[in-house]
């Protein structure tokens, strides 16, 4: 153990008896501490929350999707995919429409999808009321979102009475007639379906077959929805298909899919970690100040030091490390905490979010590696730059006299 070291930890030590000095200094370590935690904590409930709110988008959403760089549909005989790492496909056709269910009409969108669509979504596991659409050809069954079932005033009861829908007629000469403006058909809603309260309000699932003829739009599709093997390969399989399709194509993962969602979650959880990383700044002051008064108080001692040869960068050195054990210990016995806490509400959820949520009983967590070592790196660097200024400065002034 070297002089400086030794000598360090000394101070460190001898910080428990109840000075003034010594107690500024303990209040230094718990700041640092409950700034560790605070990052700790809150970074993994927004983690939680962030996987909550991509796990529900990602149930709906295919891993990759294939749509038409130009226009709104394609023919689905003018595209040819074929990878070893493609386990299922859906053919996908999106239109806006009205519905009309006895005196209530919403316009919502409507998604007819090929029978292969089920196993590629496990859409059994969102239904919330009822079963899947039937699966043969030109049916005229259709699920629900639950919020365009709120919308409609559709009760529990109620779904296997007919819901209208009208698409704009593509061969009507005139819009001025509304009995020829608009096509029409009625379908037997039998399931309501819950994803996400966005989603929940915008779509209703039908058969590809039934919507291609409503629309007019024969042998046409809007997307192709493909599942892969490895999850991993997911960027590999994108960039074949990308290559061999062409421009005439877009081929996008779940990430694209929702660049704008991924957009927000990280600008907002960069906002979060910038906010708390200000408020652990600040926290910082006391070790300065503590660090100065104890350089204050160890006046006399600094000028022993100096009459027994000991040089101004060894002095330096004893006061650094003595301030980097403040902040190391604070920052350990943060990391405990705010550890801690995060699995003990990941495992009970003792905390929770309220008789008004519907989709977690208490605050989900995530703790994530890469959050944890961003958070030691960043109250290190903090405590090495709020170690080193008082020390330059004061040791010059205090050595040189």
């Amino acid at each position: 153990m070297n002089f400086s070291f030794f000598i360090a930890k000394r101070y460190f030590n001898t910080s428990k008896h109840k000075n003034f000095v010594h107690i500024i200094s303990w209040v230094s370590l718990i700041a640092v501490a409950i700034g560790t935690a605070a990052l700790i904590i809150l970074l993994s409930v927004f983690n939680g929350f962030e996987d909550l709110i991509l796990k529900m988008y990602n149930s709906f959403d295919p891993d990759i999707k294939i749509t038409a760089f130009k226009g709104k549909v394609f023919n689905v005989d003018s595209i040819d995919i074929s990878h070893n790492e493609i386990i299922e496909k859906a053919y996908v056709l999106e239109e806006k429409v009205l519905l009309k269910y006895n005196q209530k009409e919403f316009i919502a969108t409507a998604k007819g999808v090929s029978n292969s669509y089920k196993n590629l979504t496990k859409f059994d596991d969102l239904l919330v009321n009822g079963r899947y659409i039937d699966s043969t050809k030109n049916t005229s069954t259709s699920v629900i979102g639950q919020g365009v079932a709120y919308y409609l005033s559709m009760g529990f009861g109620s779904i296997l009475d007919h819901l209208k829908i009208f698409v704009p007629n593509r061969s009507a000469k005139t819009l001025l007639n509304p009995q020829t403006a608009f096509s029409q058909a009625a379908v037997i809603p039998v399931g309501i379906f819950s994803v996400q309260a966005d989603l929940d309000r915008q779509y209703i699932i039908t058969n590809l077959d039934f919507l291609q003829n409503l629309t007019d739009r024969k042998n046409l599709i809007s997307a192709i929805e493909i599942k892969v093997k490895n999850l991993h390969k997911v960027n590999e399989i994108k960039d074949y298909l990308q290559e061999r399709l062409g421009t005439d194509f877009e081929v996008k993962n779940r990430v694209q899919q929702q660049d704008f969602l991924y957009k927000i979650l990280n600008t907002e959880k960069l906002a979060v970690f910038l906010i708390l990383l200000l408020i652990l700044i600040i926290s910082t002051f006391n070790i300065i100040g503590s660090l100065t008064m104890l350089m204050i108080d160890k006046r006399n001692d600094i000028l022993t030091y100096k009459s027994f040869g000991v040089t101004k960068n060894q002095i330096e050195s004893i006061f650094f490390k003595k301030s980097m054990l403040t902040v190391l210990s604070g920052l350990l016995l943060g990391l405990f905490l705010g550890l801690g806490f995060s699995l003990l509400q990941y495992k009970f959820g003792f905390i929770s979010m309220g008789s008004g949520s519907f989709m977690v009983e208490s605050y989900p967590v995530s703790v994530k590696i890469l959050d944890i070592f961003f958070v030691i790196i960043t109250v290190v660097v903090i405590g090495l730059l709020a170690s080193w200024y008082p020390v330059k400065i004061l040791s010059k002034k205090i050595f040189d006299n």
